[in-house]
């Protein structure tokens, strides 16, 4: 992935999570230390999109930051938070995450964006992402959230 595209990334995933989530993003150009890295309970989001060219983005939220998000989304309090509303928000995060981004790489709006789809992943460890093409990581109070983008 080229730097310019990376910025991009950066730049309007930024502001959608500073926006709708009251969250912070803090990009990461290098791999954490094992100790930093967390495995576990995680939320697969995942989007893809066509027109113009094609792609997929896998977005893999820490579970704590996955709840936080969508207490901050929804404005609910931390104990009425259901397992379905943490994945409905990490789903809706792609969507507005890419749907924006798409609109910056493509004005004229020849992309469209499928339906975003997410599950848990009860035991995941993001080293298995390490390596991968495309691949940003932000830091955030609750973890890191992992992204990976591919074109077709």
């Amino acid at each position: 992935m080229d730097e310019e595209l990376r910025r991009v990334i950066f730049e309007t995933f930024s502001e959608v999570f500073e926006t709708m989530f009251f969250t912070f993003l803090e990009p990461l150009e290098e791999a954490p230390g094992k100790e930093e890295l967390g495995c576990g309970r995680f939320i697969e989001a995942t989007i893809s999109y066509v027109g113009g060219c094609n792609g997929n983005f896998l977005f893999y939220f820490p579970w704590e930051l996955g709840k936080n998000i969508t207490v901050n989304f929804l404005g609910v309090d931390d104990d009425e938070v259901r397992d379905g509303q943490v994945m409905d928000t990490a789903a809706e995060t792609a969507n507005m995450a890419i749907g924006s981004l798409l609109g910056k790489l493509d004005p004229g709006g020849t992309a469209s964006l499928a339906i975003p789809q997410a599950r848990v992943l009860s035991e995941f460890s993001p080293e298995t992402l390490l390596g991968e093409t495309g691949l940003c990581m932000f830091n955030t109070e609750f973890g890191i959230l992992w992204v990976v983008g591919a074109h077709a």
